[in-house]
């Protein structure tokens, strides 16, 4: 059974996703469906999110503020109002991500580039974990379940968090050439 949520084929919305994962992982329950749609039909430009060229690339772009609000606004129509998020600005190295995460916290990350199964995207991700000794972000992503069911037999997996208890679909990785996009990184705390 999936955990992790994923996009249609043309939308844009990986960082709407992002934030439902990030709900997921933190309450450790799926969200009605109902309450995506509300969350969803609470964002700034929904127009943007439909085209899968867009996204936060149109309307939303280096809006740091307009991100911080919608991922509120988002999260407290899901039924987390009393989750915390904060925007961690300046520069970002991945490095950070000990900090950052923790069993009631998780960080929406912006990134450019290739993961451990797709490449060239500018896309944002839910991080989980991050392991120190392997430099990988272990994320929930969106768009992972489409990637791997392009070609047959579909080899999508999701891994498990024990001491977080959440799920993985993805990784960020030295071996994949990847930039976190600074001032697009925002941390998701759970009181």
């Amino acid at each position: 059974m999936r955990k992790i949520y994923a996009q249609g084929d043309w939308d844009g919305a990986c960082f709407l996703y992002s934030i439902v994962n990030a709900y997921v992982a933190l309450r450790r329950e799926q969200p009605e469906f109902a309450a995506v749609c509300r969350a969803f039909g609470q964002v700034d430009h929904p127009g943007d999110f439909l085209n899968g060229s867009v996204g936060t690339t149109g309307s939303y772009d280096s809006n740091y503020g307009m991100l911080e609000e919608n991922i509120r606004r988002a999260l407290s129509a899901l039924g987390a109002a009393n989750f915390a998020v904060r925007r961690i600005a300046g520069r970002f190295s991945e490095d950070m991500l000990k900090d950052l995460l923790g069993s009631n916290s998780v960080v929406l990350v912006r990134y450019m580039g290739s993961s451990k199964y797709a490449t060239g995207m500018d896309h944002w991700v839910c991080a989980m974990d991050y392991d120190e000794q392997s430099g990988e972000v272990l994320v929930a992503c969106s768009v992972r379940l489409h990637k791997a069911c392009d070609d047959l037999p579909c080899a999508y997996a999701e891994k498990h968090i024990p001491r977080y208890d959440r799920w993985w679909n993805d990784a960020l990785s030295k071996q994949h050439d990847h930039t976190i996009v600074s001032e697009e990184v925002f941390q998701i705390t759970m009181p």
